[in-house]
């Protein structure tokens, strides 16, 4: 049975990455998005059909994710999301043209090493998932009650959504008011694609909880996660528009995925309770190290053109 949530987990993945195409290809045709302009920035995006073909199937993208919840607890579902950055790869390389430095392509297989040490880990562990909301146990070191389905009071997810929301916005607006002219090396965008997995990680952790308080639809918890998915899920898009339009697609796609799922994995498990299979806690902290590294490892700024293109460029017709 688990098998087919985790088939859906790896589809949520593509999905979404299908929705990011849509997505840079419209932001090709955009006037300049801030973020300091929600009006004109919403105004854009509602306007544009391509833009809304993304956003749906981006929206198709995180439903699926959250049915795969619903069977897999978040640290079985990890290296089935991280796994879908195989199809990021193959959109944007081939099909769109764009080119990765061997740095960039040494953060790809740092973090391919860490969905390999993320698989193993769970590999052939006791098997703990969820169904209708309940975490369904097969491990005695697993906590009854343990779970996505878990009460988390409300003061506790209040403070969890204010600091996700906060940390984001205020490197977002501090990154826009740092840029400098035109003579400036451009960026590649990564701290715009951080900030949007800070915000896609904590509109997933909402979506997770909606989806199991279903059957529990009077508590103060069950009516918590929607509103906060409903207020985390556009400033996500809204700046993942804005990081697609300044950076390319396979650096914004694979930090905010990367940043997105190691933020679901750590905080999730944290919140909703989730203890990690017996015995895999030093891989999963490697595999965690090593995500955490492809971030980090990323470069800010693109590559200087080479004196050759520099002075072929004014003659170039």
């Amino acid at each position: 049975m688990q098998a087919q949530y985790q088939a859906l987990a790896a589809l949520s993945t593509g999905i979404y990455f299908t929705g990011l195409a849509f997505l840079k290809i419209a932001a090709t045709g955009m006037p300049p998005l801030a973020g300091d302009r929600p009006v004109h920035l919403a105004r854009t995006l509602l306007a544009d059909r391509t833009w809304l073909a993304g956003g749906t199937v981006v929206a198709v993208g995180a439903c699926v994710q959250a049915a795969s919840l619903t069977g897999l607890t978040l640290v079985r579902a990890e290296p089935m999301f991280l796994a879908g950055i195989g199809l990021l790869i193959v959109l944007a390389v081939p099909v769109m043209g764009e080119r990765l430095t061997l740095r960039e392509w040494g953060c790809v297989l740092v973090l391919a090493a860490a969905t390999a040490l993320f698989a193993d880990a769970v590999d052939g562990a006791p098997g703990t998932g969820r169904h209708g909301g309940t975490v369904v146990l097969t491990s005695a070191a697993t906590a009854p009650g343990a779970g996505a389905g878990t009460a988390v009071p409300p003061w506790l997810l209040g403070t969890v959504a204010a600091l996700s929301l906060l940390v984001p916005c205020a490197g977002f607006l501090a990154a826009d008011l740092a840029r400098k002219g035109a003579h400036a090396r451009p960026l590649t965008g990564v701290a715009l694609a951080i900030n949007v997995g800070l915000l896609t990680g904590t509109a997933e952790l909402m979506l997770t909880g909606t989806a199991a308080r279903l059957g529990h639809p009077f508590t103060p918890a069950a009516a918590a996660y929607p509103a906060l998915f409903a207020i985390t899920a556009p400033l996500a898009l809204g700046q993942l528009q804005i990081a697609l339009q300044r950076g390319r697609l396979v650096i914004v796609g694979l930090v905010a995925t990367a940043t997105a799922k190691t933020y679901l994995l750590l905080v999730g498990t944290l919140l909703f309770h989730e203890p990690w299979p017996d015995g895999a806690a030093p891989e999963l902290a490697v595999a965690l190290a090593l995500a955490v590294l492809a971030i980090a490892a990323v470069p800010h700024h693109e590559r200087r053109p080479s004196p050759a293109r520099l002075h072929r460029a004014p003659n170039a017709r």
